[in-house]
């Protein structure tokens, strides 16, 4: 299991270069792993989640001189879900790639993102 981010499917912002192209790597890796394990019954998903203010993400955030809190708040409520998510949005997902509900899958990763990258 690979926690990625709705960067390695987009652009994220000026000066995050490095921080998407490791996303995209990740995807990649995720694809890759999935054919190399396979014959092991090894499955390897991957899940992309967005911003979620977490603890963690508004520290980085401040620290990286980042819009304030209010405005990604306002872009995340703009979402089709109009709403934003929380932890255990992204648990929910992750929960069903470990479990046998996702027994068919590998090679994949799944967009948590309350559909902010349609």
């Amino acid at each position: 299991m690979n926690i990625i981010s709705t960067a390695g499917f987009r652009g994220s912002a000026p000066g995050l270069a490095a921080y998407v192209g490791s996303k995209h790597a990740a995807r990649g890796l995720t694809r890759e792993l999935s054919l190399e394990l396979a014959p092991l019954d090894i499955r390897v998903l991957g899940v992309a989640p967005s911003y979620i203010p977490t603890e963690g993400n508004m520290l980085a955030a401040a620290a990286a001189a980042a819009p304030a809190p209010d405005a990604s708040t306002h872009l995340m409520l703009t979402s089709p879900i109009g709403r934003l998510g929380v932890p255990d949005d992204i648990a929910r997902v992750v929960l069903f790639c470990a479990s046998d509900l996702s027994a068919f899958m590998t090679g994949s990763t799944l967009l948590a993102d309350g559909g902010s990258t349609v």
